[in-house]
């Protein structure tokens, strides 16, 4: 089962510390037609600053989605927002796209 909010599909919708989950974006940046798209991720403890922050390079699919393969990392929250290779961002109007993470 996946999970679906403004063009993110995030599969299994259970995200579980140490598990791989599949991230599929088709939001703003790939509508307007975004050549590259990269996931900015971390994970945030009660509030806290996000931690392990990484950037991965998504790949585009033939639908014009890109997709991405992300270990869940140990945190409370995990969240991300999304940026093309001219650096505009996606961030859910700053306040970026957040997911309870089981297993903290």
């Amino acid at each position: 089962m996946d999970y679906r909010e403004n063009g993110i599909y995030v599969d299994p919708n259970a995200l579980v510390v140490d598990e791989t989950v599949k991230l599929t974006y088709d939001g703003l940046l790939a509508q307007f037609g975004a050549q590259e798209v990269y996931i900015h991720c971390g994970v945030s403890n009660r509030g806290t600053d996000w931690n392990q922050v990484k950037d991965f390079k998504m790949r585009k699919d033939p639908t014009g989605a890109f997709t991405a393969n992300v270990t869940i990392p140990k945190g409370e929250t995990f969240s991300v927002c999304f940026h093309d290779n001219a650096y505009n961002w996606d961030n859910n109007n700053g306040n970026n796209y957040s997911y309870g993470v089981i297993g903290e």
